[in-house]
């Protein structure tokens, strides 16, 4: 059986759920090498921040999101960059 990363990453709880085609293309194109670089990154965190990482497994959406608001009107990401783009 090939190897896949992104089976690899979802294993290790890196990804879960849907998510575009284009995030998933990516990551099925990880090397091995460099998808045991993000799951030792995952591990070696969690290890030093377990606090972090226990409250971050509820978290799964935007707060935003989950009254119905779009998040991304919500983001003035682009106007603090200076891109001019919301």
């Amino acid at each position: 059986m090939a190897y896949s990363s992104v089976e690899a990453l979802r294993e290790a709880g890196i990804l879960g759920g849907t998510m575009r085609p284009e995030l998933e293309e990516f990551y099925a194109s990880l090397s091995k090498e460099e998808a045991d670089v993000l799951i030792s990154v995952k591990n070696r965190l969690a290890a030093i921040l377990p606090d972090v990482v226990a409250h971050s497994a509820d978290w799964t959406r935007p707060e935003a999101t989950q009254e119905g608001f779009d998040a991304a009107m919500l983001c003035a990401c682009g106007l603090w960059s200076g891109s001019g783009q919301v």
